[in-house]
């Protein structure tokens, strides 16, 4: 964890709880290192609207892969352009997505033998006649 992401996750909501108690911002984030630019930032934040489409369509992506085990990454896209009380989504985000939420297609590619090609003319077995 980079000490930007220690910073977000543990010493904002600090100073919000210092500000509750009654302290003045700037003696909350001089000790702390904080510049005050960056608690406003961490405060104002909203989620992009790119973030916000990538929310709705998790659970989307999620009840298919529920009802349909077996689809992949690439169905569940096709499914969704199939549909039409469902979304557009394009087959590398349905791809991130699934990864974001751990899903994968139980169906497995099938091993296939490979064939051996021979150029060259093979001798008669002389001990097997």
């Amino acid at each position: 964890m980079t000490s930007q992401k220690i910073v977000r996750n543990v010493g904002l909501p600090l100073v919000n709880q210092f500000l509750a108690q009654g302290y003045a911002l700037v003696r909350i984030l001089s000790p702390l290192k904080i510049r005050p630019s960056t608690y406003y930032n961490w405060h104002h934040w909203q989620f992009s609207r790119q973030e916000k489409r990538r929310e709705c369509l998790k659970p989307y992506i999620l009840d298919v892969w529920k009802t349909f085990k077996f689809y992949g990454y690439r169905r569940i896209a096709t499914y969704s352009q199939l549909t039409n009380d469902c979304p557009k989504i394009s087959e590398y985000m349905t791809l991130k997505l699934m990864r974001e939420l751990g899903n994968k297609s139980r169906m497995q590619k099938r091993y296939r033998k490979h064939k051996t090609v021979v150029t060259v003319s093979q001798k008669t077995n002389l001990i097997r006649h």
